[in-house]
């Protein structure tokens, strides 16, 4: 349980201030949750509230720039975040946690039942990260492989991609719920990609999948559930919120429907 606060003035200062008993703190949704273990972790919070720089959203060529300390609801009101960012921040459900919720602390807690993950996952988004080492343009999945091994880093900006097309789906037993599988899929300039966040499993790209269906093969709904029935290197867990066998299930039926809007759509923004 942490016993002191400090308050960071620049992300500089704030990475300087971090030790392995630390941990960053921005809207607070994440780390003052009841059984965060972040918070259970941690002798010490870094605030990163008097960061100035880190809430900006603005446009950079063919992408869009957000600061990590960006809220969730300045996402949803914003003119020029993409729809399919706004869907993602529209997941959650709270207008209250909303305001206080941020995009970096949502993406950093790498929750398996995260809001924005999934979906910069299909979009191939990038982070700029703070290291001991300095500045870092990563991807979002080198950002997760990195700080399950435990490696030190800041989040200070998101990049997504403007003029492409990503969908999603959720499905939780009410609005204000966990939910057990949140899908997302977008045609990129590779093609097809698809990532998914289930619940109490993880956080997965399916790269073996979107290869098929970049080669053209023609993928009916039976064809996906069987793909997600015997996909290696899924790890689903048996739990509350449903088997095994119901989660691939739901899985292999979802990845059909995205993929279906997305033949539907084609390239639109």
């Amino acid at each position: 349980m942490a016993t002191q606060l400090l308050m960071a003035k620049s992300p500089s200062e704030a990475m300087g201030l971090k030790t392995a008993d630390a941990a960053f703190l921005a809207g607070g949704t994440e780390v003052n949750r009841l059984g965060s273990e972040a918070a259970a972790g941690a002798e010490t919070l870094i605030s990163l509230k008097r960061c100035s720089g880190m809430d900006h959203i603005e446009k950079d060529g063919d992408n869009l720039r957000i600061g990590a300390m960006c809220t969730f609801q300045k996402l949803v009101e914003s003119d020029i975040v993409p729809a399919y960012m706004k869907e993602a921040a529209h997941f959650m459900a709270s207008r209250t946690k909303r305001n206080m919720a941020t995009v970096g602390g949502n993406i950093a807690a790498l929750r398996s039942d995260s809001y924005l993950l999934p979906t910069l996952f299909a979009v191939c988004a990038r982070l700029e990260v703070l290291t001991r080492e300095g500045q870092e343009n990563i991807c979002v999945n080198s950002f997760m492989e990195e700080a399950l091994s435990g490696k030190e880093m800041l989040i200070t900006e998101v990049i997504v991609p403007l003029g492409i097309k990503a969908v999603s789906k959720r499905y939780a037993n009410t609005a204000q719920s966990h939910a057990v599988l949140t899908m997302s899929a977008a045609v990129t300039e590779k093609g097809i990609t698809m990532a998914a966040a289930v619940k109490n499993s993880g956080i997965y790209r399916f790269r073996k999948l979107e290869e098929a269906l970049r080669s053209g093969e023609d993928m009916s709904e039976d064809d996906m559930i069987a793909f997600f029935r015997g996909a290696e290197g899924l790890s689903i867990s048996d739990d509350m919120f449903g088997s095994v066998e119901y989660k691939r299930y739901l899985l292999g039926v979802t990845a059909y429907d995205l993929s279906r809007k997305l033949a539907d759509s084609g390239k639109g923004v």
